[in-house]
């Protein structure tokens, strides 16, 4: 799904020095997620990084890196490690789920309430 998040990656980065940069998601999904924004520091596939949302902390592998100087870079697709169903503080659709987008179910559950109309 796509969304962007504000989220903090916490680690170490290919040359073992000490990653701490504020990042954000471009695409969410329970098994794991898309991020940019990682300009400071070089990840690697494998490594193992902790993401940071609100309160929240989960662990995610890096399995791949976006190439320096393409439309990736700064970009790393993450898998979930260890992070709870609920790490996003979002609904998200359970695989095969054809519901409708999490913006779309807000307006709805809003509209419902009598506290939204379509501008």
């Amino acid at each position: 799904m796509v969304m962007v998040l504000g989220v903090r990656i916490v680690g170490q980065d290919s040359e073992s020095r000490e990653l701490d940069e504020l990042t954000h998601t471009l695409d969410i999904a329970l098994e794991g997620t898309r991020i940019a924004g990682v300009y400071k520091r070089t990840l690697r596939v494998g490594d193992i990084v902790e993401l940071r949302r609100k309160h929240r902390r989960a662990h995610f592998r890096v399995v791949w890196v976006g190439a320096r100087g393409s439309g990736k870079d700064g970009q790393a697709g993450l898998q979930a490690l260890d992070a709870p169903a609920d790490f996003w503080d979002l609904p998200m659709p359970i695989q095969g789920d054809l519901s409708l987008p999490v913006t779309a179910q807000l307006f709805m559950a809003e509209e419902t309430c009598g506290e939204a109309s379509p501008k």
